[in-house]
């Protein structure tokens, strides 16, 4: 059973850092990739690091942006952002607002709905404070014996989810969403759209998008309002008179696997609009997320998301995802075992934790014994953004080959 966090993600912490993921971060961020020979490196020497120290730090440094840049300048690329991309977003007056999940637990304990149903909820489960598992009981338990005070006890939980993750307004600040999409989604129109899959209901990525003037493309058509997964294979152009037709830049794929706060079933049909959904499309934190996520409009993200993991050269960066999520795990390993044109990186301050997942683990072992295509990283969302390098190498090569390409003496066009 995962451990989903509040924002429809997985935390990327233990459970003993749940609370603030800020005091889990290391002290010093390092990576383990075959530019540290395999080993774990800080790559941002400490306040007291020797000389030394600090010439080791800025190898490991070079090596970490050399590496993000070689993914980055993969034909498809691929992004997986679940909870740490949201954790520390801020409303500008410097107030918290994306909820952790002991905070969300907080808010549903105080339910009167809760106190009705307590005594009737396995008292283990309760006693760990962890919604998922508490949800999952209670739906198991209304399931078996459908109950009244059981349905308004799940009804009021999963209203607080939604209330909860509805954090971003008008002026929440999103400005590393914002660098974030500059710099992965802002590539060469030869190379595919970044695919931007992101298990957080929250509005984090289409606030920035709007923001920093990039087209979004998620499955809701041109501007539209109702779901349509074909939509996915359109794109934008810009038409000029008596020019050829051109791709758009700054464009991307967004892939909301869970569901988001702005979604709603009506009739048959799922819709997008402004205000409260009155049936929200969204998977809560319960053991059913597996089941509901091979239904549409899930099946659809899930199925792009396998086809996408099995191109011949791909790049894929993980931010912010605990792998606590099977559902996930499993095309993200397969694509690790069999893929052998991939290149990945976890991005994580929990990816040394006692508390960690198996894959995670699992990566890392891989990476120690010689697997030059993966790479992990301790640091948050932001500290990507940081070492993110700002114009993929790609686009680098392509501006040259157009200009050695010209014949001698030829004027620029």
């Amino acid at each position: 059973m995962s451990k989903m966090d509040a924002l429809g993600a997985e935390p990327e912490e233990p459970a003993a850092a749940r609370e603030d993921p800020a005091r889990f971060a290391p002290a010093s961020l390092e990576a383990l990739a075959s530019f540290t020979n395999r080993e774990w490196h800080a790559v941002a020497a400490g306040a007291n690091a020797n000389d030394g120290e600090r010439a080791a730090a800025a190898v490991a440094e070079a090596g970490l942006s050399e590496e993000l840049g070689n993914i980055l300048d993969a034909e498809t690329l691929v992004v997986l952002a679940g909870s740490g991309t949201s954790l520390g977003i801020r409303q500008r007056d410097g107030s918290k607002r994306a909820p952790s999940m002991g905070a969300l637990w907080d808010d549903v304990s105080q339910l009167a709905e809760f106190g009705v149903v307590t005594g009737r909820l396995n008292a283990e489960l309760v006693a760990s404070r962890n919604l998922e598992h508490v949800l999952s009981d209670a739906q198991a338990r209304f399931a078996v014996a459908p109950d009244i005070d059981l349905e308004a006890f799940i009804t009021a939980a999963e209203g607080v989810v939604l209330a909860r993750c509805s954090f971003v307004e008008e002026d929440t600040d999103v400005s590393a969403h914002e660098m974030f999409l500059r710099k992965v989604a802002r590539r060469s129109v030869r190379l595919q759209r970044t695919q931007l899959f992101t298990t957080n209901y929250d509005l984090a990525f289409e606030t920035a998008a709007r923001r920093a003037r990039f087209n979004v493309i998620d499955g809701f058509g041109y501007g539209g309002h109702e779901f349509d997964g074909s939509s996915f294979d359109l794109d934008y152009v810009r038409r000029r008179p008596h020019e050829q037709l051109a791709l758009e830049p700054s464009v991307f794929h967004l892939l909301k696997m869970h569901g988001s706060v702005d979604w709603s079933f009506t009739g048959n049909t799922i819709g997008k609009g402004d205000g409260k959904p009155v049936n929200p499309v969204l998977i809560y934190p319960s053991a059913a997320k597996y089941q509901l996520s091979y239904r549409q409009p899930y099946l659809e993200f899930m199925s792009r998301f396998q086809i996408s993991l099995r191109q011949p050269d791909v790049g894929l960066i993980v931010v912010g995802f605990g792998f606590n999520d099977d559902h996930l795990n499993a095309p993200i390993e397969a694509a690790m075992r069999s893929n052998i044109g991939l290149r990945a990186t976890i991005v994580t301050p929990g990816a040394r934790a006692e508390g960690r997942s198996d894959s995670i683990a699992w990566i890392e072992d891989l990476i120690r014994r010689g697997d030059r295509r993966l790479s992990m990283f301790t640091g948050t969302f932001d500290e990507l953004v940081k070492y993110l390098p700002e114009t993929p190498a790609r686009e680098e090569r392509d501006e040259h080959m157009e200009r050695v390409s010209r014949p001698r003496g030829g004027a620029a066009t």
